[in-house]
Order: structure tokens, then sequence, then C-alpha cells
């Protein structure tokens, strides 16, 4: 079995200024907060964490994620599979005033508090559980679960369960 050492926990702002890089894998057993979003454990995620300093001189990360999921699909309950490729930048701004500022300039910027350490594992987890998609499910046409007829008909009036309330059972007496 290989073992996939975690990633570092790191002083971002040095990280952005010496354009620092770290890469790497890590298993599924590595990120416990998706244990029960998961269908499983096969898998792995990989990742890039870059450093750099954007055009008004703060700290930023490029994070790039890899991975080959499992979840569960919420229409037949069995396994979907997923190819996770993703990609956003952070810019590390000085406090959460500022997060907010920045926030209604420009949409497409993602921002966080500066902090002196940051946890990259934590990060990466973070990542990974934001470019899920809410409800996961197969394509109509490729899931195990495909109503028949009869259900689908069913489904089409509230009022068929009564309809078998309404007749009398075969070979009751009626008065």
């Amino acid at each position: 079995m290989v073992m996939h050492a975690a990633p570092p926990t790191i002083d971002p702002a040095r990280f952005a200024r010496e354009e620092s890089r770290v890469t790497g894998v890590l298993t599924l057993d590595q990120l416990p907060r998706l244990a029960d979003i998961l269908f499983d454990h096969e898998g792995s995620v990989s990742y890039e964490v870059a450093g750099y300093t954007t055009g008004n001189g703060q700290p930023a990360l490029h994070i790039r994620l890899q991975a080959n999921l499992g979840l569960c699909c919420q229409r037949c309950l069995e396994r979907l599979p997923l190819q996770l490729d993703s990609e956003r930048d952070v810019v590390l701004v000085a406090g959460a005033g500022e997060v907010a500022a920045d926030d209604e300039e420009d949409d497409d910027i993602d921002t966080i508090p500066g902090v002196a350490s940051l946890d990259l594992l934590d990060l990466i987890e973070q990542e990974v559980v934001l470019s899920l998609p809410m409800a996961p499910r197969h394509a109509e046409n490729g899931c195990a679960a495909q109503p028949s007829a009869a259900v689908v008909a069913a489904a089409d009036s509230p009022f068929s369960a009564l309809a078998g309330l309404k007749s009398p059972p075969a070979g009751a007496k009626t008065h």
C-alpha cells in the first residue's frame, strides 16, 4: 500500500511571495469530511497549490484538483462515478471587512482572510466538497432506477390509489 503524505501547513503570504508550489496525491481516507458524501472510498485526489502575487500585490493561491470519486446517485442509490477537474484562485486579504469590499467589486475573485498559518489539507478538502454536485444523479437513461409503466401511470393521478379503495374486493357481497 502506498502511503500519501498530507500537504504541509504553510505561511500563505510567504508561500505566495516565494511563488512556492506543492503537489501530491491524497487517499480519500485522508479527507474525513467526504466520508458521508461518498459512496465508497475508492479513488484519490491529486492536488497542486501554487502561490503568486496579484497585480495589486496581494498574496494568492492557485488550487488545482483532479479526482476520481464515487458518489451516491440520488435516483437509484447506486454508485455514480465522478471525474473532478477543478481550478480556483483564492486571494488572501488583510481582514474580514476587506473580504466583503472585494466581493462587491468582482464576483470572479474568491477571497479569504489572510492568516499566519494555513492547513493545505483542510483547504483541499473544502475545495473538493465545494466542487461536488448538490444532488448527484445518473443521466436519465443511465440510471438503474427506471420506473415501471404502472408506477408512472399511478404517479399521473393522485387519486389512482383511492380508486382501489372504492371498488369492493372480488367475491365480496354488497348490500
